[in-house]
């Protein structure tokens, strides 16, 4: 059975966004959910606001399948939000949730629940694809153990790009 590939995407909710990079992250977030919804695939966020809610709306009117991770309360997730995930955990559902059902992660620069995820991520290697400009040597400065020879980490310039490189190293992993 081939399984479809499940590409999560972690970031900031709109609130934590800095006002001067909120539009041209809001914009780069829905051209990759547009392209994940496109070459169909199945979106996988925290079914929150900001770039969560950017991506899923793009996605979902693409014909993409998208997955939320509310906390314990189903409708809570953004409106474009195909299939939610309860769990009995309020805070850092999508940690356990969502992100250990990711394929593989792309990654902006977030608040606590980014960075949350970012690290179940970095525990289990799930690749991640970070975007150039927005603090793609994150895992440089927070993990000591950091070995970019070993560990499955690229860095994107545009939103195809991004997309390309998620899709590659998930079926890779789903492969291997």
């Amino acid at each position: 059975m081939k399984r479809t590939v499940q590409i999560g995407l972690i970031g900031p909710e709109t609130k934590n966004i800095p006002e001067e990079q909120r539009e041209s992250m809001l914009s780069l977030a829905a051209e990759i959910g547009r392209i994940i919804g496109f070459r169909n695939r199945i979106l996988v966020t925290g079914g929150c606001t900001g770039v969560a809610a950017a991506a899923s709306e793009a996605a979902y009117k693409q014909g993409g399948i998208t997955v939320g991770t509310p906390g314990r309360k189903r409708g809570t997730s953004v409106p474009f939000t195909t299939v939610e995930i309860c769990t009995p955990i309020e805070v850092g559902d999508f940690v356990f949730a969502g992100t250990l059902s990711c394929d593989s992660i792309i990654v902006f620069p977030g608040d606590a629940g980014t960075l949350a995820e970012l690290a179940i991520a970095y525990r289990y290697k799930i690749p991640l694809v970070f975007l150039a400009g927005y603090r793609e040597e994150m895992l440089q400065e927070l993990f000591y153990s950091y070995d970019s020879s070993s560990y499955p980490a690229y860095v994107a310039k545009t939103a195809g790009e991004a997309v390309e490189l998620a899709i590659v190293h998930a079926e890779a992993r789903l492969s291997g």
